[in-house]
């Protein structure tokens, strides 16, 4: 071991009168650990956020959306068969929806609204996952089930087939597969009471459940056949808008744009020009937003990790107070000024090393746990647990003591709390996983993606801030000269 690495590890170490610098240097290990582990699990949150959103939405949604000036048209098949020659075109397929009231059968209270959406399973398909999310069959004419929903209906009744409705949707209605449900679709005033009116009601069941994850499918959407639609809305043949996949999600625009210039709708003028509409344009805000609130946690973190950093200079600065006769001993014996400089900057960078490592494994151990399902294996309670482990190791091997030669309470209870925490959060995680609001976040988990790239980036980061703190109190230590040091000793 060199003289400086020696030196500079006997200072760290807390030996009676210099316990107090210890209990300091502690607090700056502590403060540049939690720095880093707040920015790591912030921004693994937001990316994951980020990342599970666009996910879950390029799943569930089309890129393109095309519809016509007048609402309904007529010749969707043509007009879908011009759209695919479009270049970054793979599929489109045609979808009528509309907003309709929702009745259990066997209730006379309407329980909402849902948007019922008609489509074609085939070409849905090809558009978006769907079939990936249903839960139960995706043949929404399922005579199987069809059959069985007939039974419970009285002989002047029908079904006009099968829906799959969104699982919170059915949650909230008491409603499971095989259910019959009955959908309004339009109010009629009663010619013998005008203040009264007849329903237009159509009976469906339930064949299966969809469940995106988003919000907004999962708690409004209802999907029936398309021709079962057409006949529910009283729109035979016809439909309101066509969904359209491109080759990749990021040139939707120029995909929209071309659709525009390419494909025309029946009826010449301005009644040909079809409507174009993309993913990236309807969620743009939300995007937007999430960076913006990326770049402010990034620059609220770094000024954390810039207050640990501070902490270090001046801890420094007090340490060479303290040993100023240790200096000047130092140099009376031949010390150099450069073996002086690097003792004081190697006690800064291994503060700025330790809280590195801890600060990383502690983020990089809250993001395991957060990112795990309800069933959480105990290799990430290892990893959790490491963090007081290692401080348990410090404990004994810096072993801090009070003048009367006792260990320090403080540290020892500052650690049981930590302990205590520590074992708190993964009975906590065990119990009841992290859930966020879906009705706010649209997703109703919180997802974590880590960034590799950016973990490295901000160990690196943080070194060199902890570097940089060190430069002023080791060049005020190598510039004090051994009279000066001795002078009052």
């Amino acid at each position: 071991m060199r003289f400086e690495q020696f030196v500079a590890g006997r200072y760290l170490k807390s030996k009676r009168k210099q316990s107090f610098i210890s209990i300091i240097s502690l607090i700056s290990v502590a403060g540049v650990a939690l720095g880093i582990a707040t920015v790591i699990l912030v921004v693994s949150v937001l990316n994951g956020f980020e990342h599970e959103l666009k996910a879950k939405l390029l799943a569930n949604e089309a890129h393109v959306f095309v519809r016509s000036i007048n609402g309904f048209f007529t010749d969707y098949n043509q007009i879908i068969s011009e759209i695919k020659l479009v270049d970054g075109v793979v599929a489109a397929s045609p979808v009528i929806y509309s907003q309709l009231a929702l009745q259990p059968k066997g209730t006379k209270k309407i329980l909402g609204t849902i948007y019922v959406k008609g489509i074609d399973i085939k070409q849905e398909e090809a558009v978006t996952n769907f079939s990936q999310y249903v839960d139960g069959s995706t043949n929404l004419d399922d005579p199987e089930i069809v059959a069985q929903a007939q039974n419970k209906l009285s002989k002047n009744e029908t079904l006009k087939g099968g829906i799959i409705l969104g699982i919170n949707v059915a949650s909230q209605k008491g409603v499971f597969v095989g259910d019959v449900i009955r959908l309004i679709s339009k109010m009629e005033p009663n010619p013998a009471n005008p203040s009264t009116f007849f329903a237009d009601v159509s009976n469906y069941v339930v064949v299966g459940l969809y469940r995106s994850g988003l919000h907004t499918y999962d708690n409004a959407f209802g999907f029936v056949s398309l021709t079962s639609a057409q006949d529910l809305y009283n729109r035979a043949g016809q439909a309101n808008l066509i969904q359209v996949r491109a080759t990749e999600p990021e040139i939707a625009e120029s995909v929209a744009k071309r659709i525009q210039d390419q494909v025309k709708f029946p009826g010449g003028g301005l009644k040909s020009v079809p409507l174009t509409d993309t993913w990236m344009k309807q969620y743009t805000p939300l995007f937007d937003a999430m960076k913006l609130e990326k770049i402010v946690t990034m620059i609220v973190q770094a000024l954390i990790i810039l207050v640990a950093a501070f902490n270090i200079a001046s801890t420094l600065i007090m340490m060479v107070m303290e040993k100023t006769r240790d200096i000047g001993v130092l140099r009376a014996l031949g010390a150099s000024k450069l073996q002086i400089t690097k003792i004081f900057m190697l006690q800064g960078v291994l503060i700025g090393i330790l809280g590195s490592i801890f600060g990383t494994l502690l983020g990089l151990s809250l993001c395991g746990l957060l990112n795990l399902d309800n069933v959480r294996p105990s290799y990430w309670y290892s990893l959790v647990i490491l963090l007081p482990v290692t401080l348990q190791i410090w404990l004994v091997f810096f072993q801090p003591v009070k003048p009367n030669g006792r260990r320090h309470s403080v540290l020892e209870w500052s650690l049981r709390l930590f302990w205590f925490v520590i074992l708190a959060f993964v009975i906590y995680c065990i119990v009841r996983p992290i859930s966020i609001d879906s009705s706010v976040y649209q997703l109703s988990r919180l997802a974590v993606k880590i960034d590799w790239p950016f973990v490295v980036v901000i160990n690196i980061s943080s070194f060199v801030i902890c570097f940089a703190a060190t430069l002023y109190p080791a060049w005020q230590s190598s510039n004090l000269t051994p009279v000066e040091a001795l002078r009052y000793e």
